[in-house]
């Protein structure tokens, strides 16, 4: 009797094999948890440890917003039925289970997570870019091997939590233009974002990142290095933008693993920006593009 009411209780509260998230440390997850439409209106949270879950970083009864408790954020979208929770600053003693709760009188539902925080020394944190106004900049991201199938995308840090984006790159080896940005995955773990048309109110904090599995039911994104990015001043008037040529992206899907990354743009304006010790960005012009992206601080 006492198996049978046990077996029942891991049932009603939704337990079951975790979802295996992986997270990089000084980065970021943004975990997607659905829920059934009949429990909109109830409190959504996420918990630490095993069942029941004592530790709650975040508990909202809040809807459609964000709402922030130190270094997680939870977004309960009541139109599609699920919630994301993002943790910021990761750190590897984060790794753990973790339970995306749904509230509910008697016994919660919740979905598990099994967190693994990776501590990589050969992946750059954070990196600081200069730019011009009306010029254009290279930004060249390291991601890990396991996310090679993952679609990649940069986003813009606008508030404390949101990070909506208008494009990805979900196939290597291909430019993807998308109003002032050009992506490239070079399928060999480097990740290229050439923003141009540059305006001062590009400035701000940026995020590239890699999405795994993320329109599955228990999706999740992982943010990987933070790009600091200024623009200033003004561009040098003998410069104009331009798109890649078929020549250039073949050039560039070729050699972008290689430890230095030369102009592969028609025009260039002559800075250069060293992003690490093997590492050597060319800033030059494109053509016309747009991204909004964000995440939190």
């Amino acid at each position: 009797m006492k198996i049978l009411l046990i077996f029942t209780l891991f049932l009603i509260s939704g337990g079951g094999e975790s979802e295996r998230v992986t997270g990089y440390s000084g980065g970021g997850v943004l975990i997607k948890c659905t829920y059934d439409t009949g429990y909109t209106s109830n409190p959504k949270y996420l918990c630490t440890g095993s069942w029941p879950c004592l530790t709650k970083p975040i508990w909202t009864d809040a809807k459609n917003e964000w709402i922030n408790s130190g270094r997680f954020s939870l977004f309960d979208d009541t139109r599609a039925a699920e919630f994301w929770v993002l943790i910021r600053e990761l750190t590897v003693e984060d790794s753990g289970t973790y339970k995306c709760g749904v509230d509910k009188f008697g016994i919660d539902i919740y979905t598990p997570a099994e967190l693994n925080v990776e501590e990589d020394l050969s992946y750059e944190k954070s990196i600081s870019v200069t730019g011009h106004v009306g010029g254009s900049v290279n930004i060249s991201c390291k991601y890990p091997q396991s996310h090679k199938n993952d679609p990649k995308f940069l986003c813009r840090r606008v508030d404390t939590a949101d990070c909506n984006y208008k494009t990805s790159v979900k196939e290597s080896r291909k430019w993807i233009n998308e109003g002032k940005l050009y992506l490239h995955d070079d399928g060999k773990q480097i990740f290229t974002v050439s923003i141009n048309s540059l305006t001062e109110g590009d400035s701000g904090e940026y995020w590239c990142g890699a999405e795994s599995d993320w329109t599955s039911a228990h999706g999740y994104k992982v943010y990987i290095t933070r790009i600091n990015l200024r623009v200033s001043g003004t561009a040098s008037a003998s410069t104009s933008p331009s798109s890649p040529t078929a020549q250039t992206i073949e050039t560039n899907a070729s050699t972008t693993s290689t430890t230095t990354m030369r102009s592969s743009f028609k025009t260039s304006t002559g800075v250069i920006f060293i992003l690490n010790s093997t590492t050597v960005i060319d800033i030059h012009q494109c053509t016309d593009h747009k991204t909004n992206h964000i995440l939190n601080a």
